[in-house]
C-alpha cells in the first residue's frame, strides 16, 4: 500500500473514532479488584463477578487524580475495533514507511477539535462533554513502540486545546492499568518529555499576578478563552508525573522481591504486541494469559503443570500458524504438524540447524515437564516461561523483517 493510500484510509478511521469511539478496556483476571475489596462480600453474594465489578471499580478509578496504577498490568486487557483497522493498515505498509505513516496522523490530529456530546455520556475518555480521535492516536503509538514521535510531535504545540487534554487522560489511563507499556527508562523520561507542554498550557491559566493589591506579574503570551484547556492539561500532566512515581515503585518492587524479571514482562508485551501485528488468533494471546494466570507466586503444583501445558501449546502453534501462511503464500503443501512445520522452517531458511535442534529442545523439554510427571517444581515452570517468551520476541522479530503476515 502507498503511503498516501494509507493516510487517507486511517483519516476515514480516526474521523469515525472522533465521533464514536471503540476504546475500552476489559477486566480479565479472576481474582476481585483491589479497588473493590469492600465489596467483594456483598456483592459476591449478589452473583456479581470480578469482571462486573471491575465496571464499577474501574469508573471510580477515572474519577481520582492522581490515578491509583493497578500494580498487575495484565488485569485490564485493552480492546477496540479501531485500533486493529488502524494496525492492519500500517501492516500493509513498507517498514521504511511507518514513522512517516505515524507522523503523517499526529500532525494533523493534534489541531483537530474534539466532537461535542449533547446529554449525559458514559464515554472514556471525554472532557466537557467532548470527544477526541487523539485517544486512540496516544494507545495506538504507543503499543505500536512510537511514543517518542508522539511526545517529540507534542512539544512543538503551541498552544493547549481540548483534544490534547483528552489525549492526556488517556495516556493517564494506559499508565494507570497497563503500566509496562512503558520501560522503566520511559517511566522515568515522561514527565520531562511532557514539561514543555505543560509549560504552554500554564501559561495560558493567568494573565497577570498581584501582590499586595498590586500587578507584580504580567504574561505577554497569555490569550483569553484557553484558560479551561490550560488548566485541564497542567492537571493531567501532574497526575501522570504521580502515576509515574507509582509505575516505578512497582518497577524497583518486581526487582527487589525478585519476583518479576522486567525485561521478561516487558518482552512479553512485545510478544502480544507481535502477535496482533502478525495477523495470528486470538487463542495464541489467550495461551500466554492461561500460563501467566497459573504462573503465580502462590501457584500450586499443578497450577504450574497448567502454565507449562500451556506454553507448549503456544509454541507449537505459533509454529504450525506461521507454516501454514509462509507455504500458502510459496504455493506450498505442508502437513500441520509440529515436526513437519519445524522442517519446513528450516529448509526455507528461517531456521538453522542450530535453531531447529534449541527449540525441538525447548518443546520437548516442556512436553516432558507438563504432560508425564504428575506435577512441576517453580524452578522449572519460570525457566521454561522466560525461555518461551524470550523465543517468541526473537522468532516474531525475524517474521516480521521477512514481511510475513499470517493469513
Amino acid at each position: 500500500m502507498e503511503l498516501a493510500q494509507a493516510l487517507q484510509d486511517a483519516f476515514y478511521i480516526l474521523e469515525e473514532e472522533r465521533v464514536r469511539p471503540t476504546l475500552n478496556y476489559r477486566y480479565v483476571a479472576t481474582e476481585w479488584p483491589v479497588s473493590m475489596k469492600w465489596e467483594e462480600y456483598t456483592l459476591g453474594q449478589q452473583g456479581y463477578t470480578p469482571a462486573m465489578a471491575a465496571i464499577t471499580g474501574l469508573d471510580r478509578m477515572r474519577g481520582k487524580r492522581p490515578r491509583e496504577v493497578e500494580e498487575d498490568p495484565g488485569a485490564f486487557k485493552f480492546e477496540s475495533v479501531n485500533f486493529t483497522l488502524l494496525l492492519t493498515i500500517m501492516n500493509q505498509l513498507a517498514a521504511e514507511n511507518r514513522p512517516a505513516f505515524i507522523v503523517g496522523m499526529l500532525k494533523p490530529l493534534l489541531k483537530v477539535a474534539p466532537v461535542k456530546h449533547s446529554g449525559p455520556q458514559l464515554i472514556f475518555p471525554q472532557w466537557n462533554h467532548q470527544t477526541s480521535s487523539l485517544s486512540l492516536l496516544a494507545e495506538f503509538c504507543i503499543r505500536t513502540g512510537h511514543s517518542q514521535a508522539l511526545l517529540d510531535e507534542a512539544q512543538q504545540l503551541k498552544m493547549p486545546s481540548a483534544g490534547v487534554a483528552i489525549m492526556l487522560m488517556e495516556i493517564e489511563e494506559i499508565i494507570a492499568l497497563n503500566y509496562n507499556l512503558f520501560s522503566r527508562g520511559e517511566i522515568d523520561n515522561l514527565p520531562k518529555a511532557l514539561a514543555p507542554l505543560r509549560e504552554v498550557a500554564d501559561l495560558q491559566t493567568w494573565s497577570s499576578r498581584s501582590q499586595g493589591g498590586r500587578t507584580i506579574a504580567t504574561n505577554p503570551q497569555y490569550r483569553q478563552g484557553y484558560d479551561s484547556e490550560g488548566a485541564e492539561i497542567v492537571k493531567a500532566i501532574d497526575g501522570i508525573t504521580q502515576e509515574c512515581n507509582q509505575a516505578r515503585y512497582f518497577y524497583l518492587k518486581g526487582v527487589l522481591q525478585q519476583n518479576t524479571n522486567l525485561e521478561i514482562e516487558n518482552d512479553r508485551v512485545q510478544v502480544e504486541g507481535f502477535l496482533s501485528k502478525l495477523g495470528f488468533s486470538n487463542t495464541m494471546i489467550e495461551a500466554l494469559n492461561a500460563a501467566d494466570s497459573d504462573y503465580k507466586s502462590n501457584a500450586t503444583p499443578f497450577e504450574l503443570k497448567n502454565c507449562l501445558g500451556h506454553l507448549r501449546s503456544f509454541l507449537e502453534h505459533l509454529h504450525r500458524e506461521a507454516v501454514k501462511s509462509i507455504a500458502q503464500a510459496a504455493g506450498d503443501t505442508v502437513k500441520d504438524r509440529w515436526g513437519e512445520a519445524i522442517l519446513y522452517l528450516r529448509q526455507q531458511k528461517y531456521f538453522t540447524q542450530q535453531h531447529e535442534s534449541f527449540v525441538t529442545s525447548v518443546f520437548t523439554l516442556l512436553s516432558d515437564e507438563s504432560v508425564h510427571p504428575l506435577t512441576t517444581e517453580r524452578e522449572y515452570a519460570r525457566l521454561l516461561r522466560n525461555v518461551v517468551i524470550e523465543y517468541g520476541v526473537m522468532f516474531l522479530t525475524a517474521l516480521d523483517k521477512r514481511g510475513v503476515r499470517i493469513q
